[in-house]
């Protein structure tokens, strides 16, 4: 996908099965591209990228043509002061899955993904999928949901979670006996010592 947020680009790339989106911006007077990781959800506002950027060092004007990288603000480009032109930036879009693609994505999720209880058997994963079929993450949990499976979750990670919780509670359990235990103790010595003090000491007989 490409587009842009008026001064800067906006451009998402894959990177380890999935997309990323970053925030580009070009030196007027270099022609660097400077590149911001973009991290929120609906793409960055402009004025937020203008900081992020300002911070790593840049320099943004009024107008594209004044916007310079850290190294140029920095004079280490004097001797080239003049704009370099740059040929617009070329960003091909992201690939899609084939016909193909999408029938061996749906062919691992029926054999993987138990509709009845909602959440892939054993310890598959949109990920595991993904790595079998060597094709990005995206793209397994796009089909999953197209099918209307039910969450990304496993019978693995659901019994790890039940077996934590359990013993969680047994603690608590555990914990509780002490402590129940110990104030039983506690009362009992502070009877004894509160009806030896009220006795007082007993004189012996000359």
């Amino acid at each position: 996908m490409k587009g842009s947020t008026r001064r800067f680009q906006s451009v998402s790339e894959l990177e380890a099965g999935a997309y990323r989106r970053f925030q580009l911006v070009a030196c007027g007077a270099c022609g660097f591209i400077g590149r911001l990781h973009d991290a929120t959800a609906t793409g960055m506002p402009p004025e937020l990228a203008k900081r992020k950027f300002q911070q790593m060092g840049w320099s943004i004007g009024q107008k594209a043509s004044q916007d310079h990288c850290p190294r140029c603000v920095e004079g280490r480009a004097k001797s080239n002061p003049k704009p370099v032109p740059q040929e617009p930036m070329m960003v091909e879009p992201p690939r899609q899955p084939t016909l193909d693609d999408r029938r061996r994505i749906r062919e691992a999720l029926f054999a993987h993904y138990d509709e009845e209880s909602g959440r892939y058997s054993k310890a598959h994963s949109d990920r595991s999928v993904a790595a079998a079929l060597k094709v990005p993450f995206a793209w397994v949990s796009q089909v999953r949901e197209a099918l209307g499976f039910g969450p990304d979750r496993n019978e693995a990670a659901d019994a790890w979670h039940g077996e934590i919780k359990a013993i969680r509670e047994a603690i608590k359990v555990a914990q509780d006996e002490v402590l129940a235990d110990a104030a039983g103790r506690f009362d009992a010595l502070d009877k004894r010592l509160s009806a030896l003090e009220r006795s007082g000491v007993k004189e012996t007989a000359a």
